[in-house]
């Protein structure tokens, strides 16, 4: 091969190296994604352009959606973005996601979920466009003298007292529940966990975590002086789990023990 030949070839090639590494900075192309069409709220149009009936999900993986995670971390919970939003940089991705209601005859809900990325590619925010898609992951409807319950796992990330992203959605819909239903809502919290770890760890865990709730409350209109905290630790459990070891299986057993309970009471009737 003459020299000038073998330059060429040495120029493709550095050529092509060099696309593959911008390449692996951007989101991976996806051919079969839809064009995005606004539908005027920042979620694209489901209209003739979406040739696409939804994907049914596992909702736990939802519920495992974090701040700061990668592009990769999200795609391995929750798929590629159903919508083709460019290449390079891409700030957006939106999902249909079809979640059952629970009724009877698999009816499900078709609902867009949209995920924000920060300028390092991070996992920033995310958002519904219909309010009752996410009360089919972590229902937070109110009713006077009665508990919700809602679990630790959601609110929490492990052995933290530090909300999720899902956690703080979730409290914003039960602030804004309280508020639409009662005149002067006061609320009773209380946190619980598993049995694994000291008596004494567990209370201080359980208490701080009941506290971080109530004070979110109170960053959503609920007066905090209006909001009584205890934590019970590994009291009360819901269920009992055989096993000496805190095993993938036995803590996945054991969810219903980590959990949050919050009872409302109108004040305005006491």
């Amino acid at each position: 091969m003459s020299s000038s030949a073998l330059l060429k070839a040495a120029r493709g090639a550095a050529g092509i190296a060099s696309l593959a590494m911008v390449a692996g900075c951007a989101s991976p192309p996806n051919n079969d994604r839809t064009d995005i069409r606004e539908a005027g709220d920042g979620f694209p149009a489901l209209n003739d352009n979406w040739h696409d009936g939804g994907r049914f999900v596992e909702p736990r993986n939802i519920l495992r959606i974090r701040e700061g995670q990668t592009k990769d971390q999200v795609r391995q919970l929750i798929g590629s973005p159903q919508f083709s939003e460019g290449f390079f940089g891409v700030r957006e991705w939106n999902y249909v996601f079809n979640l059952y209601t629970g009724e009877e005859g698999g009816e499900y809900l078709t609902c867009q979920y949209q995920v924000d990325f920060d300028d390092d590619m991070a996992l920033e925010d995310s958002s519904w466009r219909d309010v009752q898609c996410p009360e089919l992951l972590v229902p937070t409807k109110v009713a006077e003298d009665e508990t919700l319950v809602l679990s630790g796992d959601v609110l929490f990330d492990f052995d933290s007292d530090q909300l999720t992203l899902e956690g703080r959605r979730a409290l914003e819909r039960v602030a804004q529940s309280a508020k639409d239903k009662f005149t002067s809502p006061g609320m009773m919290i209380v946190g619980y966990t598993d049995r694994f770890g000291s008596a004494a760890y567990n209370q201080e865990l359980s208490q701080s975590r009941s506290d971080s709730v109530a004070d979110y409350l109170s960053t959503q209109g609920i007066s905090r002086g209006d909001i009584r905290t205890a934590g019970r630790g590994e009291a009360d459990p819901l269920v009992e789990c055989p096993g000496a070891r805190a095993t993938p299986s036995v803590t996945e057993c054991l969810r219903p023990n980590r959990r949050v309970e919050i009872t409302i009471i109108d004040l305005a009737e006491g």
